[in-house]
């Protein structure tokens, strides 16, 4: 019905609704292994999904660290025992560092670390028990967290002035890079990013006898341009299910594999619109409106307006009417997953087989 989204029973599903289909999540993560090789390298970001389900699936996949947003993705994802979870987001208070601490506790198996970038974190991380340890957080371009490589001479006399704190390695985001469909653009500012982090390898070696530490870059924009250093670990996240907005990375075989299906509920032919269900309560509502999400097989519509339940489409020559079901492919995947308790899985044959639990799309 969908160009290659197989629905079998569309009839049973309440709209609006987060499918999940399987068969393209197994094939996304046979390309990023086959991208990457080394399953070693690779630390996934688990915000796209927030899933026990699909991070057992990865660990089945020899993927055993990943990274969270949160300390309740932290706390949930800790049940299935992955080898090691990276909380990359800054510390910012006592009480945050109290659930850490229980998080830790609770979890013997798993081994934490989190990012740093001040020394307001670290002296909120120092008095932790059994913190596996600190990367620290390089802003090469991103210009939301992370120290600046301008600055980092004084965090350094910092942190190893400071005890009890294990010092990782580096973790560098380069998120600036999201929307730059230009590859070459991409490649510049990657080569910007890689060379500051070897300026910080360095001081980390030569300073402080560093030897062994850890590098971990790249978001879905960036990641595959450091597949050939290899002593760097890779950190996407939205490959998982892919969206509308990566999908214009023309060079990378990653499939849409989560979306939101809708009915057209209402219309207007004099302003050739129609209106759907899928509203920003259902669906990505960061993104600029025209981007929020595409419509499968109709490819001029565009949507124009959007409230929280309803979706005002112009047609543009494309042909839909009362009951149509859309199927919406998302502009951004990660702000999806926490607008729902569960997506139904869609299995090859288009039948929804069950669900997927979004597991830690709370905060608390």
């Amino acid at each position: 019905m969908f160009n290659d989204y197989k629905l079998s029973d569309i009839s049973e599903i309440e709209t609006p609704e987060f499918l999940i289909f399987e068969s393209k999540v197994e094939s996304n993560i046979d390309t990023i292994i086959s991208m990457i090789g080394d399953k070693k390298r690779l630390v996934p970001h688990a915000k796209t999904h927030k899933s026990k389900y699909i991070l057992d699936k990865l660990i089945k996949n020899g993927i055993t660290r990943h990274k969270t947003s949160t300390l309740n993705e932290l706390e949930v994802l800790a049940d299935c025992e992955p080898e090691e979870l990276i909380l990359a987001y800054p510390i910012s208070s006592l009480k945050k560092i109290e659930r850490f601490q229980k998080i830790i506790n609770k979890f013997p198996k798993t081994k934490f670390s989190t990012i740093a970038s001040n020394i307001y974190h670290i002296n909120l991380l120092k008095n932790i028990k059994g913190l596996y340890g600190v990367y620290i957080d390089l802003d090469t371009g991103m210009n939301r967290t992370g120290v600046l490589i301008d600055n980092i001479d004084e965090f350094l006399l910092q942190i190893f002035g400071t005890e009890n704190i294990n010092i990782l390695g580096i973790h560098a985001y380069d998120g600036h890079m999201h929307g730059k469909t230009d590859i070459e653009e991409r490649k510049i500012e990657s080569k910007k990013t890689l060379d500051e982090i070897r300026i910080l390898e360095k001081k980390l070696k030569e300073t402080y006898y560093l030897n062994n530490l850890e590098i971990i870059v790249g978001g879905s924009w960036s990641f595959h341009f450091y597949i050939e250093e290899k002593d760097i670990k890779l950190s996407p996240g939205t490959w998982i299910y892919w969206d509308a907005s990566n999908i214009k990375q023309k060079e990378l075989d990653f499939i849409i594999a989560g979306v939101v299906i809708g009915q057209v509920i209402d219309e207007n032919k004099d302003n050739d619109t129609v209106t759907v269900d899928i509203g920003a309560k259902a669906i990505s509502s960061d993104p600029i409106t025209e981007n929020r999400f595409n419509l499968v097989d109709k490819p001029n519509c565009k949507l124009i307006f959007q409230n929280e339940e309803h979706g005002i489409i112009k047609l543009n020559g494309e042909s839909l009417s009362f009951g149509d079901y859309v199927l919406a492919q998302p502009g951004h995947a990660c702000t999806v997953s926490p607008k729902y308790s569960r997506a139904l899985k869609v299995n090859e044959e288009g039948f929804v087989s069950g669900e997927i639990k979004i597991d830690a799309r709370d905060r608390v």
